[in-house]
C-alpha cells in the first residue's frame, strides 16, 4: 500500500515509519530538512516541504491510498496551529487526491468529559502546561467531525514514553482506559499500523494506554 506519513521526524512518527517499512509499504514522508530523518529504504521517499503548503506534497499524496498524521510540536508548548491549520491542509490535499482514509493523533488529557482528566495533576499541572497544544488539538478534532468524505480515526494516546514494544495495551472509545496513564511510542505505532487494514474505528475517537 502507498501511505503518506506526516510527522515522521518526531519520536512517534519514526516508530510508525519503521513499522510501515518493515511491512513493505511504500511510504512518502514530508520533512523541512530531509537529512534529519536518518532513515533510508528503497520503499521510502522523502519530500522536502511544509505542511502549510500542500503544493510541496500534493503530487506524492495523489499516489497514496491512505494518510497517517503524527504531527506534533516536539518539546515546544508555544501557541500552535500545526493540528488545525496543518490538518486542514492535509484534508484539502486528500480531497483533491480523492484519498479518503486518515489516521491521526491528538491526546488523551484534554477531553473534560473524561474522568481521567479530573485528577489534580491533569487539571492543575498538565492541562495548564499544554493548554496551547490541547486547544489546537480540540480545533483539529472539530474540523474532522465536520469533514465530509474523510474516513478518519482519531487516536488519543496517554502519556507517551520511549521503550520497547510490549504488544499488550488497552483501547477504549473516547476516554482513557481506567487506570491507564502511559503508553510506549512503539506500542502506539503498533496500534496505528494495525488500523491500516481495519475499518473498526472509522469516525471514532479511541484512547490507548497500558
Amino acid at each position: 500500500m502507498n501511505i503518506f506519513l506526516f510527522g515522521a521526524t518526531g519520536g512517534t512518527g519514526k516508530e510508525i515509519l519503521i513499522k510501515l517499512l518493515e511491512q513493505k509499504h511504500r511510504v512518502f514522508v514530508l520533512a523541512r530538512n530531509p537529512y534529519t530523518l536518518g532513515i533510508t529504504d528503497d520503499n521510502l521517499k522523502i519530500i522536502k516541504g511544509s505542511i502549510y503548503n500542500s503544493e510541496t506534497y500534493q503530487n506524492e499524496l495523489n499516489k497514496c491510498d491512505l494518510v497517517i498524521s503524527a504531527l506534533g510540536t516536539g518539546t515546544s508548548r508555544k501557541p500552535t496551529e500545526i493540528y488545525s491549520k496543518g490538518g486542514q491542509q492535509i484534508i484539502s490535499a486528500m480531497q483533491q487526491a480523492n484519498v479518503k482514509r486518515l489516521i491521526t493523533l491528538t491526546a488523551g488529557a484534554f477531553d473534560p468529559t473524561d474522568p481521567a482528566t479530573h485528577s489534580w495533576i491533569i487539571k492543575y499541572i498538565v492541562q495548564p502546561l499544554f493548554k496551547n497544544i490541547y486547544s489546537d488539538m480540540q480545533k483539529w478534532e472539530i474540523i474532522l467531525e465536520k469533514s465530509k468524505n474523510i474516513d478518519w480515526t482519531i487516536i488519543r494516546p496517554s502519556r507517551l514514553l520511549n521503550g520497547k514494544e510490549k504488544g499488550i495495551y488497552r483501547v477504549q472509545p473516547n476516554h482513557c482506559p481506567k487506570g491507564g496513564n502511559k503508553i510506549n511510542r512503539s506500542d502506539l505505532a503498533n496500534f496505528i499500523v494495525k488500523q491500516i487494514n481495519s475499518d473498526k474505528y472509522i469516525h471514532q475517537k479511541v484512547a490507548i494506554a497500558y
